[in-house]
């Protein structure tokens, strides 16, 4: 990221990929005029094509060498400083090996326009100026999406050339997530939903388990607004995840509330609270490793992992037990 802000331009460009050198020649034109655009312009340091490293017009420009060769006779060669001669002979030899291929460049001129196969000129590359709205997701998608357009502009079906790089791949990923997130998330929670219907059939009791689930939830996604993390598709998975482990601790002491035959809820607690706090302790000691990790991605997944087993340990220790001691306060005595 240093470097990126020192040079003022990604050191991992975007490449456009075409199938063939016209197509990737039009494609490099079309995201120059797309790269002009004020809504776009400001986010493209450059375009760079096999193009723009090779001299145009060689076979022209090599005629006109040749012709002014033959016209330099010995007479006005003499007239000429000895700095000019040297600069000419350099000239008529550098002709005489006649077209200047993209092999004859150095590598750096060709980073990311040379194929696997060794061919040239299939590809575009697409230099990003490094900037804050590059990190903000619909103005990511917005960026790509325009970078998509412009390089298959014109090209339908199998000619459409594709876009590789990491901003793509992020743009992707979030879309992706967008789609598939709430599904996953709601598979999720209707699996923990299933389990515990199956342990407690249609009761009482599987209404107080799942009404812990959803009240740790909750208080999770409560302390995630106020601690100001954004959801994104490296932490969006902390919740299916503490679906399927915060439902357990409830589960576990309303177990042995039934198993007690629904006497003292208290009494559960103070059974079976300690094993489930340590169930928990220890989830949360390794999600805690991930709070030292550098990588930010990993580090807000730590974070929010360790919110909701906290706030789902609370739910079933605290909140369930004082929900079920209220009810049974106000239920008529049983013989």
């Amino acid at each position: 990221a240093k470097m990126n802000a020192m040079l003022g331009e990604y050191l991992t460009p975007l490449v456009v990929l075409a199938n063939t050198p016209e197509d990737a020649r039009r494609s490099g034109e079309a995201l120059r005029a797309m790269a002009s655009r004020p809504e776009h312009g400001a986010l493209v340091a450059r375009v760079r094509t096999l193009d723009d490293v090779l001299p145009g017009q060689q076979e022209q420009k090599l005629e006109e060498i040749a012709a002014l060769d033959e016209a330099l006779t010995p007479r006005l060669r003499s007239k000429l400083t000895e700095e000019q001669r040297s600069k000419l002979e350099r000239m008529l030899t550098a002709s005489k090996r006649g077209k200047l291929k993209p092999e004859d460049l150095p590598r750096t001129f060709t980073v990311g326009l040379r194929e696997l196969d060794g061919s040239y000129g299939k590809s575009v590359v697409v230099f990003p100026r490094p900037t804050r709205e590059l990190w903000q997701g619909p103005r990511l998608a917005a960026f790509v999406g325009a970078l998509r357009e412009a390089a298959g502009a014109g090209l339908e079906g199998e000619r459409r050339p594709r876009l590789a790089g990491t901003l793509p791949v992020s743009a992707d990923i979030i879309a992706s997530m967008r789609a598939d997130g709430p599904r996953v998330t709601l598979a999720a929670f209707a699996g923990a939903v299933l389990v515990v219907l199956a342990l407690f059939r249609l009761r009482a009791s599987t209404a107080l388990v799942i009404g812990s689930l959803v009240a740790g939830i909750l208080w999770m996604a409560g302390a995630m607004l106020g601690l100001r993390i954004k959801l994104n598709f490296s932490n969006f998975i902390a919740f299916p995840i503490t679906f399927g482990i915060g439902v357990e601790y409830a589960v576990n002491v309303m177990n042995r509330h039934e198993t007690d035959g629904q006497r003292d809820i208290l009494e559960a607690v103070r059974t079976t609270g300690a094993a489930v706090a340590l169930c928990s302790a220890t989830t949360i000691i390794g999600y805690s490793s991930l709070l030292v990790a550098s990588n930010q991605a990993l580090f807000l997944f730590g974070l929010l992992a360790v919110l909701g087993e906290g706030t789902c340990l609370l739910a079933a220790l605290v909140a369930l037990p004082a929900l079920v001691s209220w009810r049974q306060r106000g239920a008529p005595t049983r013989a």
